[in-house]
């Protein structure tokens, strides 16, 4: 692979691979997590995740470019995949409500949930100067990692949820952590950073654990049940 292809911001060659890893397994669990989507007939991604995530690759994929060729297509790559999720959420996300008021209410609050996200993540960025979105990042993926587990307790277990998905969020967002563990040259003032890259790490151990414990005979069953009483809902 050429140096400047993976070359980031002045950083070295091998810490650029790792981003690049990284970033290909977010693109891999985007993919798997839209397959399941249109299986199920469902969304793979809470809503909340969804917003934030189509809010931050609008911002760092449209609007501030990252100066390196791959890691950008990559974004737009997330960008492309986001689209697809969020149309999934709108296609199908009703019948999927758990309550009757978020059933009835579901296309407005979705619809401001967006809005509000791209605006609270552009305001970060220019309040607190996040140049390419890092620390937003991780701040989303620990909303993320919380997130998931709140889906799997409220869909009642793994229904519309990958588990290719959680591994390749889980290996992604280590091997990301990782890599810039080795960049810090002040760890208490990158205490803050630190505890992101561990507390996203233990949580996304804990959802793939909650994945793995729910793959047990009669789960066509149960995802069965759960798709008749979201119909019925509607």
């Amino acid at each position: 692979m050429p140096h400047h292809l993976v070359q980031i911001a002045q950083v070295p060659v091998w810490l650029g691979v790792v981003n690049v890893i990284g970033d290909v397994l977010w693109i891999i669990a985007y993919i798997l997590a839209i397959q399941k989507g249109f299986q199920e007939k469902t969304y793979g991604f809470p809503m909340m995740c969804i917003a934030l995530n189509l809010s931050w690759e609008l911002i760092y994929a449209a609007i501030f470019r990252f100066p390196n060729d791959i890691i950008d297509y990559l974004r737009w790559g997330w960008l492309l995949a986001d689209f697809v999720i969020t149309y999934q959420l709108f296609r199908y996300g009703r019948k999927w409500q758990t309550t009757p008021l978020m059933t009835k209410y579901f296309y407005p609050v979705a619809v401001i949930t967006f809005v509000s996200t791209f605006v609270g993540q552009l305001t970060f960025h220019y309040t607190f100067g996040d140049t390419w979105g890092m620390s937003n990042a991780y701040l989303i993926n620990l909303v993320m990692s919380m997130l998931f587990i709140w889906m799997f307790f409220s869909r009642g277990g793994s229904n519309g949820q990958s588990l290719g998905t959680a591994w390749c969020k889980m290996l992604g967002t280590g091997i990301l952590s990782v890599g810039s563990c080795f960049t810090i040259t002040n760890w208490l003032e990158s205490s803050f950073l630190v505890y992101l890259f561990v507390t996203i790490f233990i949580l996304d151990v804990i959802y793939i654990l909650l994945l793995y414990a729910d793959k047990r005979p009669g789960e066509e069953a149960k995802i069965a049940g759960i798709a008749t009483v979201s119909h019925a809902a509607d």
